[in-house]
């Protein structure tokens, strides 16, 4: 997210983040680009970062700019389904013998995930019904590496009141089925967040 959009509102940035004129034809909205691979100016002389769409493409990148705006993030992901995004962000954060909190109303996917997936990897997961802090609380571990909190079933997301215990810095990783970022911030330091939102329904 570039400076000149910490300032915006969330309406502004819904319009204009990741949003550049063409520099081509200059139109305003950045076209779609539907090709498959871009030349490239010798080995791995890329052009602006793209070579394979499936690893980039200035569409996707326009949208992941633009998401990474309205959730107040430093970078955007965009991927084919809701549990993909789910898939990678887990990888990337944990670790075998990691444990994460899972919410007892979690989506089937994200519960299979953890059940099928996860679980094989050697990270351990159990279930806390997260609208009732002290039940977050109850369920941390000193292996704790997030606490994964849903919405819209879930009726308290861990905001700096509802913070699950002082003492433990992990990773609160919301996901969301809503169809559009919502402009709510992690006002608190003291939490890393990430976000996943489907746009699947």
């Amino acid at each position: 997210m570039s400076d000149r959009h910490i300032s915006q509102h969330f309406e502004t940035l819904a319009i204009h983040a990741g949003n550049t004129a063409d520099p081509l034809t200059g139109a305003v909205v950045p076209p779609i680009y539907q090709v498959s691979t871009y030349k490239q100016d010798g080995v791995g002389g890329l052009r602006g970062g793209y070579e394979y769409s499936r690893s980039a493409n200035p569409t996707r990148t326009a949208l992941e700019e633009n998401l990474a705006a309205l959730e107040g993030g430093v970078r955007g992901l965009a991927f084919a389904s809701g549990l993909a995004a789910e898939d990678c962000l887990l990888r990337t954060l944990l670790s075998p013998g990691d444990h994460v909190v899972i919410p007892n109303d979690a989506y089937g996917g994200t519960f299979r995930l953890f059940a099928k997936v996860v679980s094989r990897w050697g990270v351990e997961w159990s279930v806390a019904d997260t609208s009732d802090p002290a039940a977050v609380r109850a369920a941390i571990t000193p292996k704790t590496k997030a606490v994964w909190v849903e919405t819209p079933p879930t009726r308290c997301s861990a905001s700096p009141t509802s913070r699950p215990s002082r003492r433990w810095r992990g990773t609160r990783a919301p996901g969301s089925s809503s169809t559009t970022p919502s402009p709510r911030r992690t006002s608190s330091s003291r939490w890393r967040s990430a976000r996943t939102s489907s746009c699947t329904r």
